[in-house]
């Protein structure tokens, strides 16, 4: 997912990490030296004297001391002043901490940016103009942005330096709101940021207030500090770093006294960008018109209309000044064929309103990226910008079994950046997170519907016929839901026949040994509302262990030979499996004319918070017939409940890849 930050951030920590991840808040100790060479500032001196023993001994650097100052004046000019000092332990591992990093755009300018380098025997290394890099901050996807970002490779690091920087950024301010982070995931003696505004309107929320202390605050100035913070560990599958890291999040109104202080003022802050945009022209009306003719009833028309927005509007960001904000007219994003998030967003609001439904722009923090805390109303919380609509009392009963309609709201939620997601469907990134959406007179935060368990995922039927010596040839049909369905379309619209075909035969290798795949078809591909369905047929050795007349092979073929469990390592971190989701199906399974199963396992069932399994066999002549049923209706896991999860986990994959033995009656 290459979706930028629907809200530019100033501060430069937060800012760096979406051109390199992690790199900022580091900082050092060292035991008092004596400096060689260029003249290191006061700060970092105290800073590089500072005992901290061995805390943090293991980890590959160190914040030793990080301070960030932002200072707001009556016009909204801004200065923000961002210091840090970082110990090398480990030069090998500590790569992203080993540079200075500051952005630049039409409203904002890297004033300074500078490094020094201690090295263990005291000398020091100063950075100099020609050290500075400048690159475009999101070339990867954007066609056109005036965001840059200037970096600084400290020169001279070795095992055991001190790394100290300096980056002072000058500018107008434009959202009057900010989000310092005050943990990183490497550790933090300590950590600062103070904040000054003129006008009496400071508001702060703290996401983990039990780590973060307020030294003093008032109505225009506070200061944050954070002491002896261990690093975050980074595990896969973890909640985004966004929500497990202590941050404040500042508001504030440079003229007046309206800084955010709820969501309902951040809404009311957030829909002047999207008030004027919304403006339907001839070429728009003709396309409504062409769109809906024929179409038996308002949804159809929805769904025609979110089609075309979602296919024929390609994902594109051109970017400037405010335009990282405020979309452009619909008009523009109709005539020129593409936009980002925000302006497809506005595209299809503008038509749906012409239709005669009303829906309104929703902020959201995608999941494992951004996510929003509801206790902590900022505008600088979201990274894309999908669609809210109130369904009118008269379709109700027919997006009801949309996955994408919460029933308690009656919002139905969609996305028109995903080509591959229907209308009533929601890419798993957007769901169960948090969205702000931007009425005209207030804000709502809301928590976007997950799937049910049962629409995603995958349903199949196998069929395999088994010859004397264990070899056979496997039929299997496969149809995607949800989710599930969309990646595959995704994913199979943009690859060749060969590359479908070498796919197939990379799958079917691990189902048996001496794989030959035979035939392989996909349907449903080129429409998003269809599931994708495949049929594939091969021939393999199914058989082990080989004794006399008998032999062992597994029946459920299709989870693949090889068993992985999730370790037995305790988690720090939540464990984030995606939306909930199901498999299930059924295998026929024909054994050889005079052998039999020598012993037929029970009915099996497991049943836990996290999900369920359920397998049966039964056997009818020589036709074994086994169904199987595995869900997982929970999407995320608290550590403290891993090892429950681990066990139902593992004990749901040992019994899917159990053998049975076959041999002569």
């Amino acid at each position: 997912m290459t979706r930028k930050w629907w809200c530019w951030e100033r501060s430069s920590i937060t800012a760096s990490a979406l051109a390199v991840l992690g790199m900022l808040l580091a900082a050092a100790v060292l035991p008092p030296v004596a400096v060689c060479g260029p003249q290191i500032p006061e700060w970092l001196t105290a800073a590089t004297q500072t005992n901290i023993g061995d805390f943090g001994a293991d980890a590959p650097a160190i914040i030793l001391e990080q301070t960030e100052e932002l200072d707001i004046d009556a016009t909204g000019r801004f200065s923000h002043k961002e210091r840090a000092a970082i110990r090398i332990l480990n030069l090998r591992a500590a790569g992203p901490y080993l540079q200075a990093a500051g952005f630049e755009n039409t409203d904002q300018s890297v004033k300074q940016i500078k490094t020094w380098t201690i090295q263990p025997n005291g000398q020091v290394v100063e950075s100099d103009k020609k050290d500075v890099v400048t690159e475009s901050a999101f070339a990867g996807f954007e066609l056109f942005s005036d965001s840059r970002v200037k970096l600084v490779h400290a020169p001279a690091i070795q095992n055991g330096s001190v790394l100290g920087y300096e980056v002072i950024t000058e500018g107008q301010d434009r959202l009057g709101s900010e989000r310092f982070r005050l943990e990183a995931e490497i550790p933090v003696w300590l950590g600062m940021v103070r904040i000054s505004v003129p006008s009496g309107s400071l508001r702060y929320f703290v996401n983990h207030p039990d780590r973060v202390e307020v030294a003093d605050h008032s109505s225009n100035a506070a200061t944050f500090r954070v002491r002896r913070r261990a690093g975050i560990p980074i595990e896969e599958d973890m909640p985004s770093l966004w929500s497990v890291e202590a941050a404040v999040f500042v508001n504030y109104d440079p003229g007046g006294n309206s800084a955010v202080q709820s969501w309902e003022d951040a809404g009311r802050k957030a829909y002047p960008f999207f008030r004027d945009v919304k403006k339907t022209t001839p070429e728009i009306d003709a396309e409504l018109g062409r769109l809906t003719a024929g179409k038996a009833g308002m949804l159809q028309e929805m769904e025609a209309v979110s089609d075309f927005v979602a296919r024929q509007i390609r994902y594109v960001a051109v970017e400037v000044g405010i335009g990282a904000f405020q979309p452009h007219p619909a008009a523009e994003v109709y005539q020129f064929r593409y936009g980002d998030c925000k302006d497809k967003a506005t595209l299809l609001l503008t038509m749906l309103e012409k239709l005669g439904v009303t829906g309104y722009p929703a902020l959201i923090g995608t999941r494992g990226r951004m996510e929003a805390n509801p206790e902590a109303p900022s505008l600088t919380s979201f990274n894309h910008m999908i669609v809210a609509i109130p369904v009118p009392s008269q379709l109700r009963p027919e997006v009801e079994r949309f996955s994408a309609y919460d029933a308690e709201t009656q919002l139905l939620w969609v996305d028109p950046t995903s080509d591959s997601h229907p209308l009533g469907e929601l890419p798993e990134m957007d769901q169960g997170v948090y969205s702000l959406i931007a009425y005209p007179d207030h804000g709502e935060i809301r928590r976007t519907p997950e799937s049910p368990v049962e629409r995603n995922g995958l349903e199949y039927d196998a069929r395999l016929r088994l010859e004397p010596a264990g070899t056979g040839t496997a039929q299997v049909r496969v149809k995607y839901l949800g989710d599930a369905n969309a990646r595959r379309h995704s994913s199979f619209r943009s690859r060749s026949q060969s590359e479908l075909r070498k796919m197939f035969e990379e799958r079917t290798a691990g189902y048996a040994t001496q794989v030959k795949l035979l035939q392989a078809t996909i349907t449903g591909v080129q429409d998003n509302r269809q599931p994708i369905i495949e049929e594939f047929s091969f021939s393999g050795d199914f058989s082990s262990a080989p004794s006399g007349e008998s032999w062992l092979f597994q029946p459920l073929f299709l989870g693949g030979l090889a068993a992985p469990e999730l370790g037995t390592k305790p988690r720090t971190q939540p464990f984030d499996i995606g939306a909930p989701y199901q498999i299930k199906g059924e295998y026929r399974i024909e054994l050889p004319a005079g052998m039999k199963v020598t012993r037929l396992p029970e009915a099996t069932s497991l049943d836990s918070e996290f999900g369920s399994l359920h397998i049966s066999y039964s056997i009818d002549g020589n036709v074994l017939t086994i169904r199987h049923a595995l869900a997982f209706s929970a999407s995320r896991i608290p550590r403290e409940k891993f090892s429950a999860f681990r066990d139902f986990v593992n004990g749901a994959g040992r019994l899917a890849h159990q053998r049975l033995r076959v041999a002569g009656e």
